[in-house]
């Protein structure tokens, strides 16, 4: 009986850990990484960051899954309200703040009174104010509709038609909007990715941006304006975001946006941030706070560790050098070669580091042959007599500056990143029988009349001087003969005259 039991007891621990194994992978599975990089440790349901000029997502968590965006709704809303409304008009409150859901009246509002629409704007995101959107909807439906007189209950699917158009503009086309603030309903869901692509576009409008930076707010509904006969009324509001700075779980470079919270959706959290030319989009999703405050912080500090905009290659940078078999003589047989175009881009430190550069030619190698080769008298060859192996890339003139001569390309992995045109740095002439003679012909001018030219003018002086002395010997050589013959004494013959 012991033993069985024993046995039980193994074989349930063997199962829970196999459970336990699979969570895990499964788990993983739904997370998006890079090679060389480690995880994150979130409690999020459902998480990302993105970089807002690219849009590239720089880690995603179940980024793809539905979930309840609760107060962060109200994001949309204010992009589709400076759709049709100006920061410097003014509404006025209605008995549309009345009737709102349990748990999501705000009483904020008054019915009659009147605010511009920027103030509306931060009462919508700062004191996430639910009747706020009621009555930012109804106003933009009745202007839309040319209808002063349509009611909430009228304006709301309109509304709702209008924030679902402006999401799938954006990109956001696994949402639905049902109501400008974020109502619970089966019907109403987004996903982190969907809210990224949201927030980003919010974060664009300078106005909304600078509401979502906002750490309070106090000032009247109409900023100070005067309108007879108009009920104004004084606020004071703190931003519930913990995660700006000097917020209890601030993070330096945090510059909003919004808050959330619904009991099925829990606490959640779009952030934004900026550092060092990076501008990070980061959304949470049902956790818990703390949660969701380190969650952000742990993503921002993410992005920013491990991401940077880098320069792959400049405009005119040098590539590499090129050997040319066939320059002519006198001048340099390497050719610097360079990239055509600049490019930057955003890479982790590991996808920099471990960048794959592949170079390509388009023009023909030549051969080395003899120079003068038999059988060939109207036609010039070279001789590649001093071969070294140095790996250079061997080409043959003519080559003309900034000639197209290749691609240069960079990968991550097996991924293309960025490709440009090669170009010559400068022009390289083919050698020819012509071009031989012309260098000779300009060495030995070039040469002559200058101290160079020296030992050659001492060499033909010496050899005239030879030459002049050898003449004049012979000449007085010649003289001298000449001289003797006709000077010597002549020879007396002998007489016969007395002979016998």
């Amino acid at each position: 009986m012991r033993k069985f039991l024993i046995a039980s007891i193994l074989i349930f621990s063997l199962i829970l850990s196999a459970v336990a194994a699979f969570a895990d992978v499964e788990d993983e599975s739904s997370t998006t990484f890079l090679p060389g990089q480690g995880n994150i440790p979130i409690q999020a349901t459902a998480a990302i960051v993105i970089e807002t000029t690219t849009g590239r997502v720089l880690f995603g968590h179940n980024e793809h899954e539905r979930r309840y965006p609760a107060s962060m709704t109200k994001m949309i809303t204010a992009l589709v309200v400076l759709d049709h409304f100006g920061p410097d008009e003014v509404m006025v409150i209605g008995p549309e703040i009345h009737d709102m859901p349990t748990n999501y009246a705000t009483n904020i509002h008054v019915e009659g009174e009147s605010m511009t629409v920027r103030m509306l704007l931060k009462a919508l995101m700062i004191r996430s104010g639910n009747e706020t959107g009621r009555t930012l909807a109804l106003n933009v439906i009745r202007r839309a509709e040319n209808d002063p007189d349509i009611s909430y209950e009228e304006a709301k699917p309109l509304f709702s038609a209008l924030l679902n158009e402006r999401a799938y503009e954006l990109g956001a086309t696994n949402s639905n909007f049902d109501n400008p603030y974020g109502l619970h309903s089966a019907e109403h869901f987004t996903t982190a990715y969907d809210l990224a692509l949201i927030a980003r576009a919010y974060m664009e409008v300078p106005l909304l941006a600078e509401i979502a930076a906002m750490h309070s707010f106090e000032g009247d509904g109409l900023e100070g304006r005067y309108i007879p006969d108009a009920l104004i009324r004084e606020y004071s509001w703190i931003n519930p975001n913990q995660t700006l700075p000097e917020a209890n779980f601030g993070h330096p470079y945090m510059t909003g946006i919004k808050t959330g919270f619904t009991t099925p959706a829990g606490d959640c959290l779009a952030g934004a941030a900026y550092f060092n030319g990076l501008s990070l989009i980061t959304i949470v999703f049902d956790s818990e706070s703390p949660g969701r405050w380190l969650d952000t912080r742990r993503l921002m500090d993410y992005g920013f560790t491990n991401y940077a905009f880098r320069e792959v290659v400049g405009a005119g940078e040098f590539v590499e050098n090129v050997r040319i078999i066939n320059p002519r003589r006198g001048e340099w047989d390497i050719l610097a070669v360079h990239a055509y175009d600049s490019f930057t881009t955003l890479l982790s430190h590991y996808e920099y580091t471990n960048l794959t550069r592949v170079i390509t030619y388009n023009l023909m190698l030549t051969p080395p042959v003899r120079m003068y080769e038999e059988g060939y008298e109207d036609e010039y060859y070279y001789e590649d007599e001093y071969f070294i192996d140095d790996g250079l890339t061997r080409l043959q003139a003519p080559i003309e500056e900034n000639q197209d001569m290749g691609r240069l390309a960079f990968y991550v992995g097996d991924e293309l990143l960025f490709e440009t045109r090669l170009v010559a740095a400068s022009t390289v002439l083919e050698r020819s029988f012509d071009s031989d003679m012309d260098y000779m012909i300009s060495n030995v001018m070039g040469n002559i009349f200058s101290l160079r030219g020296l030992p050659y003018w001492l060499a033909i002086g010496g050899t005239l001087i030879g030459f002049i002395g050898m003449g004049w010997a012979l000449s007085l050589r010649r003289r001298l003969k000449e001289h003797d013959r006709w000077h010597k004494p002549k020879p007396r013959r002998a007489s016969n005259k007395n002979s016998y």
